[in-house]
């Protein structure tokens, strides 16, 4: 029985992870308060792994200024991670962020990710990640392993921020579905398949960067119309509605609808290609019907 400690009560992510991995009766998982200074006392020698989920995420309409991203994702769990090698736990898993490539959605194709593109954070949620991540490599050891995750949009039941949720609007809403960009991918991460990832992660004691992705990312268009099915919706496919649409591709919200960036198969595959258990069909079912 392996022992997890996943500092950042109450989160989606980590309430999901800690539940997932007790389901598989390997692990007994336990979750660590960071909102006040407490977690300094606290005994990490009895845990095999810690998993650094607390963080302030990035808000638009929020003026959160550069100090306290620095301090709550920087500075947090760096010194998170210098108290578990000090605590000779064997390895520690910091959630960073898609967001430090600094790359935005693209038509007609999407931007697609890979090992040669490089890191420029446009806003202070990926830069304070980017640099957690420089700090938190300096502490890698053959004894303690660090093992960083940079995830694209993740969705599930009750997720806050549902990304799908403005797409099951729009289906709603709408009789049409424009036949448009089929071949744009954005790129996504059902919660459980995040949850079995991080199970291999542990498992193998695996360090490095990891970059977990459903499948080669989903078009809008293959969204709307997995969505308009699972709720009975009778829909509209239409050509010409997508053609009027690309004559508009310039237009931000058109992009913001239908464009995508996506990691490519290669580096989502990248140490693990069997983690995706949950099917786009599936997932859909558990995050709208459940």
């Amino acid at each position: 029985m392996m022992r997890v400690l996943i500092t950042g009560s109450g989160s989606y992510i980590g309430r999901s992870l800690k539940e997932w991995l007790e389901n598989t009766s390997e692990f007994l998982v336990d979750e660590l308060d960071m909102e006040n200074l407490n977690w300094i006392d606290y005994d990490f020698r009895p845990y095999d792994t810690v998993i650094h989920v607390a963080a302030i995420v990035h808000k638009k309409k929020a003026k959160i200024p550069w100090s306290t991203y620095y301090k709550v994702n920087t500075i947090l769990p760096y010194k998170v991670a210098k108290k578990a090698r000090a605590s000779h736990v064997e390895q520690f898993i910091f959630f960073s962020t898609m967001a430090v490539y600094g790359e935005k959605k693209k038509l007609p194709l999407g931007n697609i990710i890979d090992g040669r593109i490089s890191l420029k954070p446009k806003n202070y949620y990926g830069r304070s990640k980017l640099q957690a991540e420089i700090k938190l490599n300096r502490l890698n050891t053959q004894d303690f392993k660090v093992s960083i995750v940079r995830p694209p949009n993740i969705y599930g039941y009750g997720c806050p921020g549902n990304y799908i949720s403005s797409f099951l609007k729009l289906v709603k809403l709408s009789p049409v579905i424009p036949v448009v960009y089929t071949d744009c991918k954005q790129g996504f991460l059902y919660i459980d398949n995040l949850s079995n990832y991080i199970y291999q992660i542990i498992k193998d004691r695996s360090a490095g960067v990891f970059h977990p992705q459903d499948g080669e990312g989903i078009s809008t268009f293959t969204l709307l119309s997995e969505i308009a099915s699972l709720i009975n919706k009778k829909v509209h496919y239409s050509i010409a509605l997508g053609k009027l649409i690309s004559c508009f591709h310039k237009i931000p919200i058109v992009t913001k609808v239908f464009g995508g960036v996506s990691y490519s198969s290669k580096l989502s595959n990248n140490p693990y290609d069997n983690y995706c258990k949950v099917d786009l069909k599936s997932a859909l079912r558990q995050t709208i019907l459940k």
